[in-house]
């Protein structure tokens, strides 16, 4: 009898702990998350652009915990903000490397990569006997004998004390109204007060700027005849581009002779006419500005 009685009450207890347990765990229940690691997600504004201009990168990862910002050849060098504007002053191929640290704090890295573009260098200038015929360089020990510049048609000439070649500089601009742009042909000169004997030069040298798309002869001329060379706006012939810098010209001075045989070079008069290009009509062109710079002749 007293073995039955305990039986049953091992019973009971084994009961009654099974179902506080049962109660206990069900009491415990929880939502469970799964884990969704970081993503690395990161752009930049470009990826080629000119020396002094900039790059903008931007991250935009997920679960960071550190930003490290690595900027080969840009100012600044480095950086901790996931949004940052980079300025590079020299060309060059440059490298970005991004490193994200998430915060269970693995890393993972990015590269961009940018082309600058280097600035125009102008030339060092070194003349051999160099005719210095309009340019403020000390490297000229001659001086031609006194010229004129002359609007011939529509053409403004002006001077400008700074910002050219050099420093000073005589800008040639076709009148922004009429009735000044009356007529679709422009025409300015250069000229010498007395004939001058330019066959012992090799090449007519000058610094021209300008982004006009017209067509332009640059003419020489003697008494009589005339002689040219015509530049486009795609050639980029004997060094003229047309990208709004200053851009070192170099012409052979037997390319005028070859236009026209019967061009005198003991006798020039004009030693450069700014011509329009004709059927050209330059009322068309709002650009058809060439800013001229550094002139001289050598051999």
């Amino acid at each position: 009898m007293t073995t039955k009685i305990n039986s049953i009450l091992k019973l009971r207890y084994f009961i009654l702990v099974l179902s506080i347990s049962l109660l206990s765990c069900e009491a415990d229940v929880r939502e469970v998350y799964l884990y969704t690691p970081g993503k690395l997600e990161a752009t930049s504004t470009n990826t080629a652009i000119k020396a002094g201009e900039t790059v903008t990168y931007t991250s935009t990862s997920t679960k960071v915990r550190a930003i490290k910002w690595t900027f080969q050849g840009g100012s600044p060098g480095s950086s901790a903000d996931p949004n940052v504007t980079v300025k590079y002053a020299k060309g060059g191929s440059f490298t970005t490397t991004l490193e994200i640290t998430y915060v269970d704090n693995l890393t993972e890295k990015k590269t961009f990569a940018v082309e600058v573009e280097a600035p125009a260098i102008p030339p060092v200038v070194v003349p051999v006997d160099g005719l210095k015929i309009y340019s403020d360089s000390p490297d000229f020990t001659k001086t031609a004998q006194t010229l004129n510049w002359v609007s011939s048609n529509q053409f403004v000439i002006s001077q400008v004390a700074e910002g050219g070649y050099e420093e000073a500089f005589r800008s040639f601009t076709l009148p922004a109204t009429p009735p000044a742009a009356e007529a679709k042909w422009a025409m300015a000169i250069l000229q010498f007060t007395a004939v001058t004997d330019i066959s012992s030069y090799t090449y007519l040298n000058l610094a021209v700027r300008t982004t006009s798309t017209g067509k332009i002869r640059f003419r020489m001329k003697d008494a009589s005849n005339t002689g040219y060379v015509e530049f486009d706006a795609t050639s980029n012939l004997y060094g003229l581009k047309r990208d709004g810098n200053w851009n070192m010209v170099q012409i052979p001075i037997a390319k005028y002779k070859e236009q026209n045989p019967l061009l005198d070079l003991t006798k020039i008069k004009d030693i450069l006419v700014l011509r329009s290009v004709d059927p050209e009509d330059v009322r068309t062109l709002n650009n058809y500005t060439f800013d001229i710079d550094h002139i001289y002749l050598s051999k």
